[in-house]
This record gives C-alpha cells, sequence and structure tokens, in this order.
C-alpha cells in the first residue's frame, strides 16, 4: 500500500496498514479520512510589546489540513457549538498557482489558516468538506479542549508579567498566545493535540532577558508549565529514550544574551571541513546543568560537548546529556523533562549569571512497548 505522510507540528499521517493508535498518538483517529484536520484556538483579540522584536497581535484561528485532491479545490469549513449551533461557516477556493497568506502547501498536502473571531464558548464540532472535480470528501471533527496553565518567574521566584505564545507546527511565532497577569499567571485552553512549542516572554526580550521555551508539548490533558525567565535560553531541546542502561539522551543548544553581540569564532574541523564557530555562549560544565524528569532529580551520567552546523562553514555550541531513568520517574505514559542551566561568567572584568530553563515532553511506549522497556 502506497504510503502518504506529512508532518503536521510532531503530528505523522499514515495511509499505511500500521495499528490506530501509532498513527496520531496519543490521540486516536480511526477514520478514512484521517489526513483531514481541523482545530479552532479561540483567544482573545490582544497586542503585545515583545521588546527587541516589536509588537506582536495574538488572535484567534482556524487552522484546517488535509490531503490535494487537484491544484484547484474548495474547502467548505463550518463550526458548531453544543445542540448542533452553527457559529462560522466559509467556502475557500484553493489554487496551488497563486500565493496565498492563508494557505501554505507542503508533498501534496495543505494547511488552511484563517484569522477568527474569538467565540464565547468553544465550539464542539468542525465539518470540513474538501471539493474537486465533483468528487467530494466530507469529515466531521469532533472538538477536545484542555487547559494549560502556569506562572512566569525570574529566577529569584518573583512574578514576571509576559505572555505565552502557542506554535503549533513550527517554532516560528504564530498570532496564538495569551497574556499574563500582574503575578505572572497565565492560562489558555487549547485544541487537543502534540504542539512544536510553547514560548514565554516579556517585554525586555532581547533587552535585559531572552524566551523560556517548551518543546513537543503534548496537549493530552489539563496541565501546568511554570517557566523561569533569565538571560539565556534551552533552544532546540529534544530527548529520545536509550534502551541500553534506561536512560534518556538529551540535546540543546543554549543561547545567552549579550554574548552573541562578541563576532568573535573559532574554527573547527569536522569531517574534513573548517566550521566557524560563533562564540555566542559561555561553555558549560556538568555543574551548571540540573535535569527533572516528571518534577524529580534525574542523574547526569554523563555531559558532553558538539556541533551544531547550521550551514557547510558555520555552526555553534551543543551539548548532550545522558541521564539516568528510575523508578521514581516512570516509564509509562507522558514524560516531561526540565533542563535548565546557571552559571556566573565574567565579560568586561564583570561578573554575571547566566540562566534558563526549557522543557520537553514525549510518550515512552510510543510504539506500544510494554512497561519494561
Amino acid at each position: 500500500m502506497r504510503r502518504l505522510h506529512f508532518i503536521l507540528g510532531m503530528y505523522i499521517f499514515f495511509t499505511a496498514g500500521i495499528c490506530s493508535g501509532q498513527i496520531n498518538y496519543p490521540f486516536l483517529d480511526t477514520e478514512a479520512n484521517r489526513d483531514i484536520q481541523a482545530y479552532w484556538y479561540n483567544v482573545p483579540q490582544a497586542s503585545v510589546d515583545s521588546g527587541v522584536a516589536g509588537t506582536m497581535d495574538i488572535q484567534s484561528a482556524l487552522h484546517v489540513y488535509g490531503m490535494m485532491p487537484a491544484d484547484l479545490f474548495q474547502v467548505e469549513v463550518e463550526v458548531y457549538y453544543k445542540k448542533g449551533k452553527l457559529v462560522f461557516k466559509k467556502k475557500f477556493e484553493v489554487n496551488k498557482a497563486e500565493k496565498s497568506d492563508f494557505v501554505q502547501f507542503k508533498d501534496g498536502f495543505f494547511k488552511l489558516i484563517q484569522p477568527v473571531e474569538c467565540l464565547e464558548e468553544n465550539p464542539e464540532k468542525v465539518t470540513v468538506i474538501i471539493t474537486s472535480d465533483g468528487e467530494k470528501r466530507k469529515k466531521e471533527i469532533r472538538c477536545r479542549y484542555h487547559k494549560l496553565f502556569g506562572r512566569l518567574t525570574d529566577f529569584e521566584g518573583d512574578p514576571v508579567e509576559g505572555f505565552v505564545f502557542v506554535c503549533p507546527d513550527a517554532f516560528a511565532r504564530s498570532k496564538l498566545g495569551v497574556i499574563t497577569d500582574k503575578n505572572g499567571n497565565y492560562e489558555v485552553v487549547l485544541p487537543e493535540r502534540t504542539y512544536n512549542s510553547i514560548i514565554a516572554n516579556t517585554a525586555q526580550y532581547g533587552i535585559s532577558r531572552l524566551e523560556a521555551w517548551a518543546w513537543h508539548i503534548i496537549i493530552d490533558g489539563e496541565q501546568q508549565l511554570d517557566f523561569k525567565i533569565g538571560n539565556g535560553e534551552v533552544y532546540n531541546l529534544n530527548v529520545w529514550a536509550n534502551t541500553y542502561k534506561r536512560s534518556y539522551l538529551i540535546s540543546f543548544r543554549p543561547m545567552e544574551l549579550f554574548l552573541g553581540m562578541k563576532n568573535e569564532n573559532t574554527t573547527v574541523h569536522l569531517n574534513g571541513r573548517d566550521f566557524q564557530i560563533g562564540v555566542w555562549i559561555s561553555e558549560l560544565e556538568i555543574s551548571d546543568v540540573q535535569v527533572t524528569i516528571n518534577g524529580k532529580d534525574a542523574e547526569i551520567l554523563s555531559f558532553q560537548k558538539y556541533y551544531e552546523t547550521q550551514s557547510s562553514n558555520a555552526g555553534c555550541i551543543a551539548y548532550i546529556i545522558q541521564v539516568k531513568r528510575s523508578d521514581e520517574h516512570g516509564f509509562t505514559g507522558k514524560q516531561t523533562v526540565m533542563v535548565s542551566y546557571e552559571k556566573t561568567v565574567e565579560m568586561g572584568g564583570k561578573k554575571r549569571v547566566v540562566n534558563s530553563v526549557g522543557y520537553y515532553q514525549l510518550y515512552l511506549n510510543f510504539t506500544g512497548l510494554t512497561k519494561y522497556y
């Protein structure tokens, strides 16, 4: 059977004959039209000052995904409250040959993005109809929502006013988000799915602070994510299970405010080529780093530097951490891994502390392995 694939954030939709629990795990979808999906992101409209990045807008949006039936086709969307009350209806004419701000194409699939008004309540159902040359495909999608909440603080525990942006499919910033209150508390109700990243930010971004990131966040129930805002970032964080010795391997690239302006480089010879490695961070040691799994400290087995290459001749410093998995962390279900670093550095004869926190989520038994994995 021919297999089609399309990455939606961290979703993978298959038409090959594998069990449904591994298609959108942990979100089951057994319908024949499993490539069609829609999400209504219901957030109040607002504008926020994001420091050197300028003013950023927050607005509700409808995202629709599906396989392209042809280069020209129509997508009709209906959105309903409970008891069948219609609250949104629109037909979109899609032409692959025309550039558009509301539709993207990739590998035979499309993503439709429509800014919408914030509804009084989250919808119960979205119906999508895709029509081309007399052929019609229809899917009725039941909406499932869960609350994500938490608090923004600095590393002393004091509240930080800011905002949280939600990035469904890429780490590029979207207009989906929420503003904190004066005590740093935030709360947003999101469609059930896996999100590429969640970004906590403030108006001091690029001035005295950077962003805090959460990567591959699985919204399958109510959950809390508290962010510490510092002058560094745990960037490009990834975690995967190492079956040998029951450990995790964790990779990340630290970022740091100000030091990236030094315009210094060092040359590293890798695989027969020279790479210019930018001095953007103070190099970390194992004692600078802390890892928790599901809120409990994890023993760091090793801490190793490597180079993340960004082009044919440039790169930057990154790290791989190996941590021990133990019974207290759990071996099944969703795992939340937190990585933080804090280090005192000297720059221009002055000492300062650089720090950041990042999160990553995964399901250990993603492929149906037993709890003894």
